[in-house]
């Protein structure tokens, strides 16, 4: 029954887990409990799966941790949603104008956005996107498209 126990143990580490991302400490502990489950089901009593469990749980953190921690840096950050606009390129369909507030441009999926800039930026420019500003994108100038499609 101790051994059961232990599996609940660790379900709930791993669902803490999932909650904290990027800690990894709670992983390392249901990597203890799983230990202790399995030192359970072999006949250790209470203290021994709990001596299982602190020692397996101590290892892994001092080992694992530190390593998942090394490699969850490695990967590059790749942004989603209206944060994936930043750095497109977009074709002026309304001259952008500060002063009014008005301008228009059209992506290349086809998406028209309201934009604006610091300059006026005539029609049939060609813009790249810095970043999204509520229901608008803010662009700049850029150099014209360099696919050649007008």
């Amino acid at each position: 029954m101790p051994a059961l126990w232990w599996l609940f143990l660790l379900v709930i580490f791993l669902v803490i887990e999932m909650v904290t991302p990027g800690l990894f400490f709670f992983a390392c502990m249901a990597g203890g409990a799983l230990l202790a489950a399995v030192a359970g089901w072999l006949g250790l009593g209470h203290l021994g799966t709990w001596i299982v469990f602190l020692l397996g749980s101590a290892l892994l953190v001092l080992t694992v941790a530190p390593l998942a921690r090394r490699w969850m840096k490695r990967m590059p950050h790749s942004p989603v949603g209206l944060d994936a606009l930043a750095g497109q390129r977009a074709r002026v369909i309304e001259a952008i104008d500060p002063d009014t507030g008005r301008g228009q441009v059209r992506l290349g999926n086809g998406a028209l956005w309201r934009a604006t800039a610091d300059a006026f930026i005539p029609q049939d420019s060609w813009v790249e996107i810095r970043l999204v500003v509520g229901t608008r994108l803010q662009v700049c100038q850029s150099a014209p498209n360099p696919e050649g499609k007008e």
